[in-house]
């Protein structure tokens, strides 16, 4: 009977493995930028061993972790992979449908760029809060960074970085 119980417990605290996760929580993210296949590491390092390597186009849930790594669990594994290699996609605008906040957002798909690299800059642009040079830093994102694109006007384009929203100016992106 002890036996039973001890397993259930475990099963109980692998499919909420989740409520573990200690940063803000970022949705279900895509695995991108990659030909085959990215790694799911035990820690955030590249150095750390192997979890298992998640495909191409596989969704994993994604909690912040820092501007290099995102913690994620994939088929009930937890680890940590490179912030490039996922992308968010619809999951922001969605969300920001259902909850009503529309006036930030870039909802016509039409204007989709898809992942966008970080060029034509010496080491980082700005995300900023809006589509202005003078809006206030969101983040700085380095060159050859990943972002979630979207044309917003001739001048910026609506960005997604490491879970964070904003707009970059346009001959940043490549």
């Amino acid at each position: 009977m002890k036996k039973i119980i001890a397993l259930l417990m475990i099963a109980a605290l692998m499919l909420t493995g989740a409520a573990f996760a200690k940063g803000t929580y970022l949705g279900t993210m895509t695995v991108v930028n990659c030909e085959n296949w990215v790694t799911l590491r035990e820690s955030p390092s590249t150095s750390a061993d192997t979890v298992i390597r998640v495909p191409y186009g596989e969704n994993v849930d994604s909690y912040y972790y820092n501007s290099r790594f995102t913690e994620c669990y994939y088929k009930g594994l937890h680890g940590y992979i490179l912030s490039d290699y996922l992308s968010d996609g619809y999951y922001r605008d969605y969300q920001r449908y259902e909850y009503g906040d529309s006036t930030e957002q870039n909802t016509d798909y039409d204007n989709l760029l898809g992942s966008m690299r970080i060029v034509n800059c010496k080491s980082w642009v700005t995300l900023r809060s809006s589509p202005s040079t003078k809006a206030s830093t969101v983040t700085r994102i380095p060159l050859g960074a990943y972002v979630e694109a979207y044309k917003y006007n001739s001048k910026f384009s609506e960005c997604y970085y490491n879970g964070m929203h904003g707009y970059v100016l346009n001959k940043y992106l490549g």
